[in-house]
This record gives C-alpha cells, structure tokens and sequence, in this order.
C-alpha cells in the first residue's frame, strides 16, 4: 500500500487581459486547484501506439478485477496523454465494437488532441480502449493505472 498525492491547477486571466493572445475565457481570473491523498496497491504504466483500427484495448479489466467489482471499493485511477505530434487519440469503453471515431459513438468518452491528458477515475468494469484518427501514432499515448486501496 502507498499514498498518492494528484493536484489539479486550472489559472486564467480576465478576458480583459491585455496583451489580447493572454486573455481568458472569463470576465474574472480564475484560479482553481485540487488536491487529494489516495491509498493506491498496485501502478501499472505503459506507452502504446493507437491506430486507426477498432477497439485496440487499452487496459483489460479482466487484469484488474475479479468480475464481482464493488461501487467505490474496486477500482483506481487512470492518467492518459496524447504524446503525438498531430493525430487525436481516442479514449472508450468497450460495451461493443463500434468505431470509437463515429459520430455520436456512445462507447467513446473522449478525444484528446495532441499534448492533451486526462486523469479520471476506473471501476474496472469494462475494458478501456483506444483508437488514432489519422493513422497509427507511434508511441502516442502514455497510460498509467493506480489500482485503489480496498
């Protein structure tokens, strides 16, 4: 068992902001931060290159769990970031093989374009899968796992 300390800052200024190419998207400044302590058991990480081909699993459930997962005791958290220069890289959940880059597609949860990274939460009860639109991005997305103290 290990602690884990995640912080979120979010700053911008004031749309009024001068010079102009600084400004934000506000009317005021924002200035938002979070910070958590978490008990992790286990990380696991990795760097994949997506393609365009349909559901590519990203992280197997089955990896993680048992199938008897319990709401708010299974699970742990997730990091990604779209190392690639140019393609968008997209993030779901496997509830069917449906492209992840189809208009509307339910499964997709979302799209990060280049440099872009997200960290969310996992109840490891659906594989996670990705996919690239453009072509196969090498080495594209970096991944991390902390699996949640139970």
């Amino acid at each position: 068992m290990g602690i884990i300390k995640p912080t979120l800052s979010i700053t911008a200024n004031a749309s009024t902001y001068t010079p102009s190419a600084d400004a934000g998207p506000l009317s005021i400044a924002l200035s938002l931060s979070a910070t958590d302590s978490l008990d992790v058991t286990a990380v696991q990480s990795k760097i994949v290159s997506p393609t365009v081909a349909d559901d590519q699993v990203l992280w197997d459930e089955a990896a993680f769990t048992d199938g008897a997962e319990t709401s708010g005791t299974d699970g742990g958290f997730v990091y990604v970031k779209n190392l690639h220069a140019s393609y968008n890289i997209l993030i779901g959940h496997k509830a069917s093989t449906a492209a992840l880059e189809a208009d509307g597609a339910a499964d997709r949860l979302m799209t990060l374009k280049p440099g872009e990274f997200a960290w969310f939460p996992w109840d490891f009860t659906a594989d996670l899968i990705m996919d690239a639109v453009g072509g196969t991005a090498t080495n594209g997305l970096e991944s991390w796992v902390f699996t949640r103290t139970q």
